[in-house]
């Protein structure tokens, strides 16, 4: 459901004073949005016919600014249930709305489970995907003796409790370039599966009542379809001594998914960051 008007734009019903409007007569900007979003009740990222789309979402709520629907690049497409703290994405636009404008008319536009917390006009030569130089998503486990309420959907809840020894020795074991061809999905569009992980970090902290959080925060230069999700499977697996250390490597040899442990729930998963070189920051 929409949020309803915001007076701060003299935004006045459902549209944008004319004068707001697309111009052809202006010079194309691109823009460049700063997105967090609960993809709890979402089909992913990606654009789907019939199906409630984070981009959907977006691209909607643009078409109500501007007159028509333009396209979203993105840094990273998150699967159905994902969610994401600092998504990036851009847009190209001939419009006399101001950069910041941007955030707040969109925001009207949106579901409360999808924000748009800065936009800003940026260079055309730059594309939230291709200039993006590495990406951060953390894992979260919940391990208690029930499920926890509030995390319903956010945590992959643990009844068993899972070693921390084992999982930094899983984790060291897949720092570094690597085929991981083993740990994406066998829908994966990517033309390879070589990709370099700069560090794997794993922090526990109390959750009360009863309970305690795992947290899994992977930073590598890009990623796979279902590759974090495959990747805290196994750690996971190997934490709670269902997955063997050597298996590990021995997945890495093989390159065959079968190797590799189980996928994780995609609740659990969250995009926290994607970096850009210097000049190109978020």
């Amino acid at each position: 459901m929409e949020r309803g008007h915001w007076d701060g734009l003299s935004l006045i019903g459902p549209l944008w004073p004319a004068a707001m409007a697309e111009t052809p007569e202006i010079p194309e900007r691109n823009i460049r949005l700063l997105i967090e979003y609960d993809g709890s009740a979402y089909n992913g990222w990606q654009r789907q016919p019939g199906q409630p789309t984070i981009q959907g979402s977006i691209e909607h709520a643009l078409s109500k600014i501007l007159g028509h629907t333009p396209t979203l690049q993105v840094a990273g497409r998150t699967d159905s249930g994902v969610h994401a703290l600092a998504q990036v994405a851009n847009f190209t636009v001939r419009s006399k709305i101001l950069d910041w404008q941007f955030a707040r008319g969109i925001n009207n536009f949106l579901p409360k489970d999808i924000s748009i917390h800065r936009s800003e006009e940026v260079p055309l030569s730059f594309n939230a995907r291709f200039n993006s130089s590495s990406k951060y998503y953390r894992y979260r486990v919940y391990h208690g003796p029930q499920p926890a309420a509030l995390d319903r959907g956010r945590a992959w809840w643990l009844l068993s409790p899972v070693d921390m020894d084992l999982l930094e020795k899983a984790a060291a074991l897949l720092l570094g370039q690597h085929d991981f061809n083993a740990f994406r999905s066998a829908h994966c569009d990517a033309d390879h599966a070589i990709r370099e992980i700069y560090s794997i970090e794993i922090t526990k902290a109390a959750r009360p009542p009863l309970g305690y959080y795992v947290d899994i925060v992977f930073h590598a230069n890009a990623f796979c379809r279902h590759m974090c999700r495959i990747l805290a499977g196994t750690i996971v697996e190997t934490g709670l001594g269902k997955f063997e250390l050597e298996n590990i490597q021995e997945a890495l040899d093989k390159k065959d998914r079968e190797y590799a442990g189980v996928t994780a729930p995609p609740g659990g998963l969250t995009l926290l960051e994607v970096v850009y070189p210097e000049a190109e920051k978020a």
